[in-house]
């Protein structure tokens, strides 16, 4: 009893491997901040984001088009595909590990010529034979466990990749979605002031009828009438351009892209970016970016494909088994059942292999070194992201409160122009001038709303969106 208990520990053993050929991983060492403290301190909104983090800005049409890219998209679509190809071949790799059992079979039937024998028959005989085969490779160098773990690293890093592209497709969705915004408003300026010009206009001209004022001053009503309307198309174009980019980005279909409009019930003045930046953000960006995640976990594939590199520099031990049933009738001769098994063993091992193992894991460890920068990187240009979001938010908000206060400061130039100019004490470029101020800090301040709501998306795409790694358990086989 006692040697059966050792003999099934021993095979358990050999079933589950090791993988001490693996070197012994480490996350990369970086100088990275415990926590960074927001410099104001009035911004005390949610400091958690939010899985959901574009239910936020409170807009039904954005969340409809959130819901509308994640199901269509087609980058989307794209790397769910290859998780299902990574999928595979971690259940390859891991069912690799156990006996392979097959079944095989043979028969035939034959005549012996014996005309000159009086012991062998002249009528045909048949030969059968079917059995099973066991096949099992014995894993004591833990080549097939550290290929497994490889493999299972390599699922994981397809999955956060995954929920790093989800994240970028979603947040450049609502960045389109503010930007069409924000280009209906800079039309709706530009056809007010194109009216606001247009109605300027006919009064000089019926002032120039009855000689009011000069050619010149007409001129120049005219000219910054054309000028104004010359910003329209450009406008226009701009905002299709914005829609067709929208409508490829939901994955919607050719015709759709050319017939449907994107629909909205907002503007861009009534939408509030949520405080999206936290009083501490700590540093536990490493744990929060799915692309970090993916980068990290590739690492971790690369760190074992080591290992499996320097196991071919051992012997590969394979165990097989035979049992069957064989069936020989030979007429007057023998009539009757057989049954066989058999029991081997193979071993193969490099002897002179001329530097093609230790090239394998020369080739293994460059790989590793490649992708400890490549994670590096990514750390690097996490930080730099949320920091520099961050600065864009703040400085956004700081901006737009400047040109809130410009733009009721050139109202009031404006009204007091056209007074100047109906008393006769100016002359009316003063009001075109005024005109053509008020009209670019409108469109200024409309593009400082933008890029405040694009920081606000910014930071939430920075510091992971609400994703969480520990959503996510180990891919089973």
């Amino acid at each position: 009893m006692k040697k059966q208990s050792l003999a099934i520990a021993f095979f358990a053993i050999l079933l589950s491997g090791c993988t001490w050929l693996t070197p012994n991983y480490q996350r990369p060492a970086l100088d990275i901040p415990e926590e960074w403290t927001a410099k104001q301190d009035h911004n005390n909104g949610n400091t958690t984001a939010l899985q959901d983090w574009w239910d936020l800005y409170h807009d039904s049409v954005l969340h409809k088009l959130i819901m509308e890219v994640l199901d269509n998209n087609g980058d989307l679509n794209l790397v769910a595909a290859r998780l299902q190809q990574v999928q595979a071949q971690y259940n390859y790799s891991y069912s690799d590990r156990l006996p392979l059992l097959s079944v095989t079979g043979i028969g035939s039937r034959s005549q012996l010529n014996g005309a000159n024998s009086s012991l062998l028959s002249k009528k045909p005989g048949n030969l059968a034979f079917i059995g099973g085969v066991l096949s099992y490779e014995l894993d004591l160098w833990g080549k097939q466990e550290t290929a497994n773990q490889a493999a299972k690293a390599t699922v994981m890093a397809a999955v956060y990749n995954q929920d790093a592209i989800k994240l970028s497709v979603t947040a450049t969705t609502a960045q389109l979605y503010f930007t069409i915004l924000a280009l209906d408003t800079n039309i709706s300026i530009t056809r007010e002031a194109i009216r606001a010009r247009e109605e300027s206009y006919k009064i000089v001209k019926k002032q120039y009828d009855y000689e009011a004022v000069s050619g010149l001053v007409l001129h120049q009503s005219e000219a910054e009438l054309e000028a104004t309307r010359a910003q329209l198309p450009d406008l226009l174009e701009q905002k299709d351009k914005a829609e067709s980019s929208l409508s490829v980005l939901l994955g919607r279909s050719p015709l759709e892209i050319v017939e449907n409009e994107i629909i909205r019930e907002a503007s861009i003045d009534r939408l509030i970016p949520p405080p999206a930046r936290p009083n501490v953000l700590p540093s536990t960006l490493l744990e929060r970016r799915p692309d970090i995640a993916a980068a990290e976990e590739s690492l971790i594939a690369a760190n074992y494909n080591i290992g499996v590199a320097r196991a071919a520099y051992f012997p590969t031990i394979s165990l097989s088994s035979l049992l069957g049933v064989s069936n020989v009738d030979i007429q007057n001769l023998y009539n009757g059942t057989l049954h066989t098994w058999q029991l081997g063993a193979s071993l193969s091992g490099p002897i002179f292999d001329f530097g093609r193992t230790s090239a394998g894991v020369e080739l293994a460890t460059a790989k590793n070194n490649e992708l400890m920068v490549s994670y590096k990187n990514a750390v690097r240009s996490a930080f730099k992201e949320v920091k520099d979001a961050i600065s864009k938010q703040e400085y956004s908000q700081k901006k737009e409160q400047t040109l809130i206060n410009e733009e009721k400061t050139l109202k009031e130039a404006l009204r007091l122009a056209n007074l100047r100019y109906e008393a006769g004490y100016s002359g009316y470029i003063e009001v075109l001038d005024a005109e053509r101020n008020l009209y670019n800090v409108q469109l200024a301040l409309v593009t400082a709303k933008l890029n405040k709501l694009n920081a606000s998306v910014e930071l939430y795409k920075a510091i992971g969106g609400g994703w969480s790694r520990n959503l996510y358990d180990a891919p089973k086989a």
